[in-house]
């Protein structure tokens, strides 16, 4: 008799019964306190055709294609195609497919997998449950709805019943707005946003040494590198709008755009406790224009980032020729379940529902 490795693959996750009741049971207060807010429910295909999926932030080096495992020669059925990475792309996809039947502002949300051939590690899979909501536009979003998608997944996450969290939010128009700032000494001929935007992006990974030393090899000076580190110190956005980078209009943008968003949040009820501003946020997405958001565990810093999102300008328009600006966030629902299960900060006990 043959003999069988019946592990689960690497990098795909499998709970087991106990586990998987309280899976079920998260999904079920997600499903319901989205709906509550009006967002309906999508499902897309979990493969779509790769030059889309690379149009927008895909990358070439995780993303996993379909094929047959003997192809014969000459099929072309399944060639092209690509398993989606998240459900952001998609979502531009489903508009574009479905733009007749569509109400804007069109508010959905996605419980659903979602593959990147990654080195798996802790907390970090090959196969993910992603649970998103997005509000998508029409020419215009207001950005207010910046602040409902945060508020709305604080409602969620309070819910879980695992310790305090954290949103932090940022605008990359600010950071747009320092990158350009005058008094930066950057030949912007050679050095591009995207490289100021990716260094601020890995601050937390690399560190405040090193992050200066980056930011010094874009040719600035250690003068400005100090005066970026002490907005980025700063969290009250009367001193972020009064700082010395405020001359440039993108600032006060992001700084006005963020003053909206809290009051969203106190008009739905959430506390202050649960979100903060924190400029080194930028994430590291090319399709983020507006608001980007991070979600963290307070009392559990070493998660990392267990969710995340943003505002985006024109991610649907590539594929409709229209302008939909959108906003969403999401939470990685088996990276949280699979660090709350080893800190044991839910019980699972039950096996069954009954």
């Amino acid at each position: 008799m043959a003999k069988f490795n019946t592990k689960t693959p690497s990098g795909f996750p499998e709970c087991n019964p106990a586990q998987e009741q309280v899976r079920q049971h998260w999904i079920k207060i997600i499903q319901s306190t989205f709906e509550s807010y009006g967002f309906i429910a999508t499902t897309t295909p979990l493969v779509e055709r790769e030059e889309n999926l690379l149009g927008k932030g895909g990358n070439p080096k995780e993303m996993y294609v379909l094929k047959r495992l003997h192809d014969e020669d000459g099929d072309t059925s399944h060639s092209g195609n690509a398993l989606r990475f998240d459900h952001t792309v998609p979502l531009a996809l489903y508009v574009a497919r479905n733009m007749n039947d569509i109400t804007f502002p069109f508010k959905r949300f996605v419980i659903g997998p979602n593959f990147r051939g990654e080195r798996p590690q802790k907390g970090r899979f090959r196969q993910f449950d992603q649970c998103d909501i997005d509000i998508i536009g029409s020419e215009k979003l207001s950005v207010k709805n910046d602040g409902l998608v945060v508020g709305v997944m604080c409602k969620v996450l309070e819910q879980f019943g695992i310790g305090d969290f954290e949103v932090k939010i940022n605008n990359r128009k600010i950071l747009q707005g320092v990158f350009e700032s005058e008094s930066l000494s950057v030949n912007r001929e050679e050095i591009t946003l995207k490289q100021f935007l990716d260094i601020i992006d890995d601050l937390e990974k690399v560190g405040e040494e090193k992050t200066k030393l980056l930011l010094g090899k874009l040719g600035i000076n250690k003068e400005k590198v100090s005066e970026i580190f002490s907005l980025f110190l700063e969290s009250d956005l009367q001193a972020i709008g009064a700082s010395s980078f405020s001359d440039h209009a993108l600032v006060q943008e992001g700084v006005s755009e963020m003053k909206e968003i809290v009051t969203v949040l106190e008009q739905i009820g959430t506390p202050n406790t649960q979100y903060a501003f924190d400029l080194k946020i930028a994430r590291g997405l090319d399709y983020y224009t507006g608001s980007v958001f991070e979600i963290k565990l307070s009392e559990h810093p070493e998660f990392g980032s267990v969710g995340a999102g943003g505002r985006y300008a024109d991610l649907a328009s590539i594929f409709t020729g229209k302008k939909l600006p959108g906003v969403g966030i999401s939470i990685g629902l088996s990276r949280l379940l699979a660090l709350v299960f080893e800190k044991q900060l839910v019980e699972a006990k039950r096996s069954c529902p009954s």
